[in-house]
């Protein structure tokens, strides 16, 4: 039976390049998943720009992806899965989040996906690969990227996060060392194929229904 997954994100999820443009569809992460997990459907909801924030006084509404994803959730129509991949619009400026943010927002954002659907989800964390280096030094230099912000290890505390929740994780920064793109801020197209792949397989254990194996794949093949 096919199964209908959100992807929930900013312009990697939406397929951004940098220069201008999109990546074409079939070279995307969220349809690179269908390759190993052919019964997938993918329901994509990427904005460029998006956050994990609920509120603020400096990002338009729009792009407040905590406040905004419950009605995304019901534009999908009751989704079998949720896969999140957001974190890199917060760490930029002018936002400028602590990782301990970011994960708070995140939880809160599990813990409303779980209500609006009544637990009946599949939910799954993807922390984005880091920024490229020369990006960071970028930011730094400008003056308005904040390098302890900027250089913090955000896939730990997201990877406590889907333990306490108990939901799955995919170390993006595992599976790539950072954004590929020329402009260090977004994945290229080897990057989406590979962080597609890995979420594919990752999907591929949840239909089989191995409560014992689902766990050690999520929390270490994939972290």
């Amino acid at each position: 039976m096919n199964r209908r997954i959100l992807f929930y994100g900013d312009s990697n999820t939406w397929g951004y390049r940098p220069g201008g443009g999109r990546i074409p569809a079939n070279r995307r992460y969220t349809t690179m998943v269908t390759r190993q997990a052919v019964d997938v459907i993918p329901v994509v909801d990427g904005l460029n720009g998006r956050c994990s924030a609920w509120e603020s006084d400096i990002f338009p509404p729009e792009l407040l992806g905590g406040a905004t994803l419950v009605e995304s959730l019901r534009k999908a129509n009751s989704p079998d899965g949720l896969a999140i991949m957001l974190g890199t619009n917060d760490i930029m400026p002018p936002l400028n989040l602590s990782r301990e943010a970011i994960t708070a927002n995140l939880r809160r954002m599990v813990q409303a996906a779980r209500t609006e659907c009544a637990g009946a989800l599949d939910l799954v964390i993807v922390c984005p690969p880091p920024l490229a280096p020369a990006a960071i030094e970028n930011l730094v230099q400008s003056g308005e990227g904040d390098r302890k912000v900027l250089t913090a290890d955000l896939s730990a505390p997201l990877r406590d996060l889907a333990a306490e929740e108990d939901i799955y994780f995919l170390d993006g920064g595992n599976i790539i060392e950072h954004m590929d793109a020329e402009d260090g801020f977004h994945l290229a197209e080897v990057g989406h194929l590979r962080i597609g792949l890995a979420l594919g397989s990752l999907l591929r254990s949840l239909a089989a229904r191995r409560p014992h194996m689902l766990h050690y794949i999520s929390r270490r093949c994939c972290s």
